[in-house]
């Protein structure tokens, strides 16, 4: 016979999926979030896309090339995960900063950031060479490397980084302040702040953070293409709203009816909750294997969160809530383990067979 029997180990059914897809899968998911976020704070949104975009792109390349001794066709770089990186980081940070005084005005108002321009490459040469490359490139590393890029420049240029909002003129960003969550939290919250919350014309610190109506279509987009579980953003976003509900609105304020409703919205909607939940948490490398694994990781961020936001010095606790919750798990990972394909529980034995066990 001429037949042959082959036999393979498991599994035997693929997808036609690849990293490269799935990058650019995310990267159709936040854009939304980048025009958004151009319309209401300018074109130096899209200038600072393509920065830190092109600095991780070329950073990723440069790293195989010199250390793994790679040509750049074999490049990690081609997998385009580190063009969501750099996206993910512009997204994270304001406009503008000022911080060297290298700046181009006019009329007082900011066209062009030679200071911002820095921070980009700065925070794309930490995302890409610190925290992905040197723990061996993506699907190694212990955190998002964006996130931790994110914190990186936050407390290194903690007061450069201004919250910033919409002005009249497109593309000149000219008034900074501070968002709900910095000062504003314990003023009482109307309608209208929730409605500009919505759309993201309230103002932050990180652009991409503001639109919830964009984020929700990123997030629909990436659920309908199986590109995340969709229950781990909502288990982050509910948890968070709870805790922040007991805490800020129940315990410290003890607010009521229509008050408490909208202090429990302004914290879904204000800084990076959303963002975090949609982007950033459901992260392949930083997250639990496990459905029970995820389902800890995602309580322990809403908890971490409100409980910095409320208690904490620092307005806002996404990042901080997230990275922690990214050290933690390995351990979820080691102590809540899958269970094997196939595997069926077995039988409790009555106690007559137990006993003729012993017998």
């Amino acid at each position: 016979m001429d037949d042959t029997l082959i036999i393979s180990s498991s599994p035997h059914v693929s997808a036609n999926n690849s990293t490269r897809k799935i990058m650019l899968d995310v990267i159709i998911a936040m854009i939304p979030a980048i025009i958004a976020a151009t319309v209401i704070f300018g074109y130096l949104v899209l200038v600072n896309c393509v920065v830190c975009a092109a600095a991780c792109y070329g950073f990723e390349m440069l790293y195989e090339v010199l250390f793994n001794k790679k040509r750049a066709k074999d490049c990690s770089a081609n997998d385009f995960s580190s063009i969501v990186t750099g996206i993910m980081l512009a997204l994270n940070l304001p406009t503008y900063v000022s911080i060297w005084g290298w700046n181009i005005k006019s009329n007082d108002a900011v066209v062009f950031s030679f200071d911002m321009i820095l921070v980009c490459l700065l925070g794309s040469l930490f995302a890409i060479w610190i925290v992905k490359m040197l723990f061996g490139g993506i699907g190694k590393n212990f955190a998002n490397p964006a996130l931790a890029a994110r914190i990186f420049l936050f407390l290194a240029f903690a007061t450069a980084f201004k919250a910033v909002f919409a002005t009249d003129t497109w593309g000149q960003n000219v008034t900074t302040g501070a968002t709900w969550l910095m000062t504003d939290r314990l003023a009482p919250i109307t309608k209208s702040d929730l409605i500009d919350m919505l759309l993201g014309t309230r103002g932050s610190v990180a652009v991409g953070e503001t639109s919830m109506i964009a984020l929700a279509l990123g997030y629909i987009y990436l659920c309908v293409r199986k590109v995340i579980d969709w229950r781990l953003p909502a288990i982050v976003i509910v948890s968070t709203t709870l805790f922040c509900l007991v805490f800020d609105g129940l315990i410290e304020n003890k607010l009521t009816g229509t008050a408490l409703l909208y202090n429990m919205l302004a914290h879904v909607m204000s800084g990076g909750m959303v963002f975090g939940a949609i982007f950033m948490v459901t992260d392949y490398t930083t997250c639990p294997n496990t459905f029970w694994g995820k389902f800890i990781y995602a309580i322990g961020v809403g908890l971490i969160t409100a409980l910095i936001r409320i208690y904490g010095s620092y307005p806002e606790g996404v990042s901080f809530a997230i990275l922690i919750m990214n050290i933690v798990t390995p351990l979820l990972d080691k102590y809540i383990v899958p269970r094997p394909f196939g595997y069926v529980k077995p039988k409790k034995k009555s106690p007559e067979a137990k006993k003729a066990e012993v017998k």
